[in-house]
């Protein structure tokens, strides 16, 4: 265990690390259906670049943990700032040939789902690496915390990113895009010269838990990975939409639609961060409380994406879903950690930080295909997805609480 004061440099650098990336993700995700129509790209060719490469950054999380235990996580973190940074330019590099006419059509989809994937690749060493840190160095008691504020960065990424985001895009729909390059060359500078070096994981579990090797694996923890799963499948079948929804059910023009989506991102990061900072960073409910409440949250925002027929009430219905967010993934990320055997906290740890990548991998195809029947059918689907999801987590907290 670190001391105070270092523990809390290094959860300022963890943060501002995995801030950079969230900043990234938020500008391509909010910027990514104006770009798709201005190369003339369908709806499914945006879907397929962002579900094909969400399945490499799935698999790489899993391949990235268990090296992390090995390897060190300051190293592994080092490798996947650098990938982001080397695979941001050369997707944005691909857009710019799109714009400038030298390639189109197929060969412009090819070139962009190759440099999206090879960045997938490296760049899913982050995720695991910073959270597989936040967890190594604080106790089970502050494990929620802890993985709170590390993955509290995405939230305010998806506050900063949209506006930051909207702010570029009057230079060019690729200006944003280019801009992150330097923002994650910065955050790599900043871990390699203030974050501690930690003992591989593996040394670390044979010092502190000799005697507890012997404790049998279950598969408890596996359907809390699968609900954080559900919850990204429906937030990506919302992103995937929400763009084109701007365009096709308000008529803006693509950059108008960027903004609109920027600033609907930025409502809900504002109202996730409220809820972090607010509940789950002071320790005051329980995971299993904020489980119950965040998920039935969660269903009546996309139920109300899917009713609404003004901005209030799409605002009010991201604001939801923004505190529903906000409580889900640190308490269910938690529940799959703290309910694991200490043999299983590599793998778990790998599956958690990888179920966004897994959401991606199926959200967006299947928005794509049922936005052709009607535009706001992937928010009620979304919806559904949630509710099952719901039931399905509440038995299971149920069961274990009847063993315990």
């Amino acid at each position: 265990m670190l001391s105070p004061s270092a523990s809390t440099v290094v959860f300022q650098v963890l943060f501002c690390a995995l801030l950079a990336t969230s900043v990234g993700q938020s500008v391509m995700l909010t910027t990514l259906p104006s770009m798709g129509r201005q190369a003339n790209l369908s709806e499914f060719q945006i879907a397929t670049i962002m579900s094909s490469s969400a399945l490499i950054f799935a698999f790489g999380t899993n391949v990235w943990s268990k090296v992390a235990k090995r390897a060190g996580f300051k190293r592994i973190l080092m490798v996947g700032l650098t990938g982001y940074s080397l695979g941001t330019f050369a997707f944005a590099s691909a857009w710019m040939t799109g714009f400038s006419g030298f390639i189109s059509g197929t060969n412009l989809f090819l070139a962009l789902l190759i440099s999206r994937s090879l960045q997938s690749t490296i760049m899913s060493a982050t995720p695991p690496s910073a959270v597989g840190y936040a967890v190594a160095v604080s106790s089970q008691q502050a494990r929620v915390s802890a993985i709170s504020k590390v993955t509290s960065a995405s939230n305010v990424g998806q506050i900063v990113g949209p506006a930051y985001a909207g702010l570029l895009v009057g230079f060019g729909l690729l200006a944003p895009l280019y801009s992150i390059v330097l923002l994650t060359l910065l955050a790599l500078t900043l871990v390699y010269y203030k974050l501690p070096v930690l003992p591989p994981l593996s040394k670390q579990q044979t010092a502190v838990h000799t005697g507890e090797d012997s404790q049998a694996p279950t598969k408890l923890p596996y359907v809390f990975v699968a609900a954080c799963i559900c919850v990204f499948c429906a937030m990506a079948m919302m992103q995937q939409s929400l763009g084109f929804f701007f365009i096709d059910f308000y008529h803006y023009t693509p950059v108008e639609a960027a903004r609109q989506v920027g600033f609907a991102m930025m409502v809900s990061a504002a109202a996730s961060l409220t809820a972090q900072f607010g509940w789950v960073q002071k320790g005051r409910i329980s995971k299993e409380t904020m489980i119950t409440i965040a998920l039935p949250l969660l269903g009546v925002a996309y139920l109300l994406l899917f009713l609404q027929h003004s901005l209030f009430i799409l605002y009010t219905a991201m604001t939801l879903m923004g505190l529903g967010m906000g409580m889900a993934y640190p308490s269910l990320a938690a529940a799959a950690t703290t309910y694991c055997a200490p043999s299983q906290q590599a793998t778990i740890t790998g599956l958690i930080t990888a179920t966004t990548a897994m959401g991606y991998v199926i959200g967006p195809p299947l928005a794509a295909v049922i936005y052709q029947v009607n535009i706001a059918l992937p928010f009620a689907v979304a919806s559904v997805l949630i509710a099952l999801t719901t039931c399905v987590v509440y038995i299971t907290l149920q069961r274990a609480s009847r063993r315990e």
